[in-house]
């Protein structure tokens, strides 16, 4: 009686043990990929001019990513840099004082390697973040 039981129940058992798995290493992911986020935008307002701020963003992106062990499919991840207005989200400025460096940093995980549970796939993560040009500094 017992040993039926436990044959019907210990792999519902390991299932949910490896969604959990799932579950904390996409979170781990996202916490990841949110900070080369921060890291790329702080790197790029610090630059002069839109394509030192692109190589600096894509630079501090894939530091971050490395030092944390993300392992993002293809190339690593990829950084998108634009400069906005600020107090707006879509209205594009020219890169200098009073504008916002806007980074958008995308990471394609991998999880296949828990598709003998039946969730192995990729996941794409993005996440944008915003830094100030600062208006009191001389570009």
């Amino acid at each position: 009686m017992i040993t039926t039981e436990l044959v019907i129940v210990l792999p519902v058992l390991v299932a949910f043990l490896f969604l959990l798995v799932l579950a904390g290493r996409l979170t781990d992911a996202r916490s990841d990929v949110v900070g080369a986020a921060n890291d790329a935008a702080r790197a790029a307002s610090l630059q002069r001019n839109q394509t030192a701020a692109q190589s600096q963003a894509q630079a501090a992106a894939r530091a971050t990513v490395d030092d944390e062990r993300l392992n993002c499919t293809g190339t690593g991840p990829t950084v998108d840099v634009a400069t906005v207005r600020s107090g707006t989200e879509n209205e594009a400025a020219a890169f200098g004082r009073g504008a916002d460096v806007r980074v958008t940093v995308t990471c394609v995980v991998d999880t296949r390697d828990l598709a003998f549970i039946g969730v192995g796939t990729t996941v794409t993560l993005t996440e944008v973040a915003w830094e100030p040009i600062d208006p009191y500094r001389s570009l």
